[in-house]
C-alpha cells in the first residue's frame, strides 16, 4: 500500500477543486475517491487525467457502441462470452479481434465512458479522496488525455441541467390537481 501524499474529505473539498490542484501540481498519479461502497479511481499524467474506472454503476464501452451502432446485440454478445471464457481479455479488443468495431471507434466509446465516470465523480458531495504518487494505469487500459477544464464545465452544464430538470419536475408535482 502506497503512502497517499494527498488525502481528504468531500465534504470540505470538491472533486472538482481536488482535480484542478492536481492539474496545477502538473501531479502524476492515483486519485482515489470514496463514497459509501462506491470507488471511483481516476489515473493522472502531469495533472491530466488519462484513465478511469468505478465500482459503481457505469456505462460500459459495449453500450455505448451498441447505442451507436457500431456494433450489433450479437456482435457484443459474442464478445462477452469470449470475455467470459477469457477474463483478463478487454472486451473492446475482443470486438477488434471479431471485426466488429475498429481502434478508432473502440477508443472513442471508452473515452465517453471515462469523461461520464469523471462527470459522475464531480457531483460527489460527500465522501474521501486520497492521491498516491506515481501510480500508472495498467499497461492494457486505454489511456486518453482528458481536457480537464472542459470536463468541469461541461460536468457542471450537466449538473445544473440535472438540477433544473428535478426542479421543474418538483413544480409538476406541486401543480397536479389533488
Amino acid at each position: 500500500m502506497s503512502t497517499p501524499a494527498l488525502e481528504g474529505d468531500l465534504a470540505c473539498f470538491f472533486p472538482s477543486e481536488v482535480l484542478q490542484l492536481l492539474q496545477l501540481a502538473q501531479a502524476t498519479g492515483r486519485l482515489e475517491l470514496e463514497r459509501g461502497e462506491e470507488r471511483v479511481v481516476l489515473h493522472h499524467d502531469r495533472g491530466r487525467p488519462v484513465f478511469a474506472r468505478t465500482s459503481g454503476l457505469a456505462v460500459r464501452a459495449g453500450e455505448v457502441l451498441l447505442h451507436r451502432g457500431v456494433i450489433g446485440p450479437e456482435a457484443l454478445a459474442r464478445a462477452l462470452e469470449r470475455q467470459r471464457r477469457e477474463p483478463a481479455r478487454r472486451l473492446g479488443h475482443l470486438l477488434i479481434e471479431q471485426g466488429d468495431a475498429t481502434a478508432a471507434e473502440v477508443r472513442d466509446a471508452v473515452h465517453e465512458v471515462l469523461r461520464r465516470i469523471v462527470y459522475g465523480v464531480l457531483l460527489w458531495r460527500t465522501g474521501h479522496f486520497r492521491f498516491v504518487p506515481g501510480a500508472q494505469a495498467v499497461p492494457e487500459d486505454i489511456q486518453i488525455d482528458l481536457d480537464l477544464d472542459r470536463l468541469i464545465l461541461e460536468g457542471l452544464r450537466l449538473a445544473d441541467q440535472e438540477r433544473a430538470a428535478q426542479q421543474v419536475a418538483g413544480l409538476d408535482e406541486d401543480a397536479a390537481p389533488r
